[in-house]
């Protein structure tokens, strides 16, 4: 049998699509269907946000799962991940397979670069696309694993003081889950390097990992 690889465009374009968009461009188009509001004073300010201790650096739990573009990353990268490993190549052969999945591998890692880094000032800084990535680590491998990483990292996030570390657990977790709830092995271990790739860039860059506020101040590092 002739090794052959087929592209199927018409799958591979919407999936690098979904995987590609900013997250900046979803803000955007939000503003285009709020609301005008007053300005809120200081008190409602307050009340709104609570009195975290501006010392704690950890992720915000309750506010990143009241942020609807959390959701909207969610299920792009799920949608884009599984198209991309699913429907956007047909194979057959070791040279083939080996090739589409380099095509892959580049074209997440690109996905990575867009959605995790944030240039501003003199040097980029790292945001951590927590819904993201969960998103692909079920949908890549086309596997609920990472969803139960998910879960183990969301159980244990009072202990875990910044967003660096949080994304190095839910890395690890999805590499570790996914053996014994029988995951694809080389796909899923492609989303966990996924994950692991912006705490690693962030210790290489000497850079912080930030979760963003609404007014691009940081929030935590």
């Amino acid at each position: 049998m002739q090794d052959t690889l087929v592209i199927h465009w018409i799958y591979l374009l919407p999936a690098v699509a979904m995987l590609w968009l900013p997250r900046q461009w979803l803000r955007k188009g939000a503003r285009l269907f709020k609301r005008r509001r007053l300005p809120s004073s200081a008190a409602e300010k307050l009340a709104k946000q609570g009195s975290r201790d501006p010392d704690d650096k950890s992720v915000h739990l309750r506010k990143e799962f009241t942020t609807f573009r959390n959701y909207v990353d969610f299920f792009r990268a799920l949608a884009g991940g599984h198209g991309l490993s699913t429907y956007a190549f047909t194979v057959t052969g070791d040279g083939p397979a080996r090739a589409a999945l380099i095509v892959e591998i580049v074209i997440l890692v690109i996905a990575v670069a867009i959605q995790a880094v944030r240039f501003g000032g003199q040097r980029p800084g790292f945001f951590p696309p927590i819904f993201w990535f969960v998103g692909l680590s079920v949908g890549f491998p086309a596997h609920y694993a990472g969803l139960f990483a998910f879960a183990l990292v969301l159980a244990v996030n009072p202990a875990i003081p910044n967003p660096r570390l949080f994304l190095t657990a839910l890395g690890l977790l999805v590499l570790v889950v996914g053996y014994p709830f029988g995951a694809p092995l080389v796909s899923n271990s492609i989303a966990a390097g996924l994950i692991l790739l912006v705490p690693l860039a962030s210790l290489l860059t000497k850079r912080p990992v930030v979760v963003f506020s609404r007014k691009g101040r940081s929030r935590s590092a």
